[in-house]
């Protein structure tokens, strides 16, 4: 496509940001954005999440018609009657307990436009109108990163994501306490006659119960809600993985007909997101299921990538199995702090 002008529009309702939807996707592949960047992922998340006090404020810059650039943003009015304007990316901002925890999310914008473009949105940024802007896990090497966090009252929280290439990794690549694990484990669940499997859509819908139901079990066994405690979290896994059939994949660990552990992943063509897993910790801890599950799925993925998505600085268990690092970060930009500290503090006096 050669350089013209770029006539940009602000997108402000639902059924204008749908006809966009061909032209996303298309924009989305020629970028290799993630999935969570991709329309069916933010159209599946405003089918479930959206509500109608919520405002879109999308900016889509195109080219001869061509969609060539896309911010995708909407605010949130925090607490009627004081009034926080929050402003968010699509497919982020849900409330707490039923978070989605999309990740990598980034404004699209065409190669050969960026030089033009992200000047624009970067203008587009500080004249919106909010108060408080949150985005959660994204690439310090992503256009967002790059256009936020020089800015005056931004705060950035480091953190990081890991990731293995399948195609060279081996039970070697573990520590040496990761490779006695593994041994243990193996011997443990020989005798048990374990097998592991990856699932096939009717399998995976009828262990998805186990699946919820040993997760729960050991958060709240911790005092935690656990992911699946909201009801819309439930519904927009449940409806994706039925729509999207060729975007989720699971793999599980079996005693007998007893789900032992599974793993539940995003996938997107040669990356396998893992995203939510259980296991018994009643009855085999001692065979470390989760941990044998990453293994055995690392050494039977089909895909090149095997993502452990973002974690803390420190990484936890995610470490352990020789993933490469990618700095990443939350970022907070308060651009009219004093109502943000109002509004804390109102809500301290009186919470909601």
């Amino acid at each position: 496509m050669s350089q013209t002008a770029v006539d940009w529009r602000v997108i402000t309702q639902l059924d204008e940001l749908m006809r966009l939807e061909p032209q996303w996707e298309q924009l989305a592949d020629t970028c290799q954005a993630s999935l969570f960047s991709q329309f069916k992922w933010i159209k599946h998340w405003l089918k479930v999440y959206w509500q109608e006090d919520w405002q879109l404020l999308v900016y889509a810059g195109f080219a001869e018609g061509q969609l060539v650039a896309v911010a995708p943003f909407y605010r949130q009015i925090l607490k009627a009657g004081f009034g926080l304007k929050k402003l968010s990316l699509l497919a982020q901002g849900e409330e707490e307990e039923a978070e989605l925890a999309s990740e990598y999310i980034d404004v699209l914008v065409m190669p050969n436009y960026q030089q033009q473009a992200l000047p624009v949105l970067s203008l587009y940024l500080q004249d919106l109108d909010f108060d408080l802007l949150l985005c959660r896990a994204i690439h310090v090497s992503s256009h967002l990163y790059q256009l936020l966090a020089g800015v005056k009252h931004c705060q950035c929280y480091p953190a990081k994501s890991y990731a293995v290439n399948c195609e060279q990794w081996s039970i070697a690549k573990l520590s040496r306490n990761g490779r006695s694990k593994w041994r243990r484990a193996s011997k443990t669940l020989a005798h048990s006659s374990a097998v592991f499997k990856w699932l096939n859509l009717s399998e995976m819908e009828h262990y998805w119960p186990d699946l919820v139901a040993m997760h729960q079990g050991r958060w709240q066994n911790q005092g935690q809600l656990g992911a699946f405690s909201a009801a819309r979290f439930i519904q927009f896994h449940g409806d994706f993985r039925r729509e999207y059939a060729n975007h989720v994949a699971m793999s599980g660990l079996f005693v007998g007909q007893k789900a032992i552990a599974l793993n539940y992943f995003l996938l997107d063509k040669q990356h396998l997101h893992f995203y939510q897993s259980g296991w018994d910790d009643a009855q085999f801890a001692h065979c470390s299921p989760g941990f044998a599950l990453h293994v055995w799925s690392l050494l039977h993925s089909k895909t090149t990538i095997y993502d452990f998505m973002m974690a803390g600085k420190l990484g936890g268990y995610k470490t352990q199995f020789a993933a490469e690092e990618t700095e990443m970060a939350n970022l907070c930009l308060a651009k009219r702090p004093w109502r943000v500290k109002l509004f804390k503090l109102i809500n301290k006096v009186i919470p909601t």
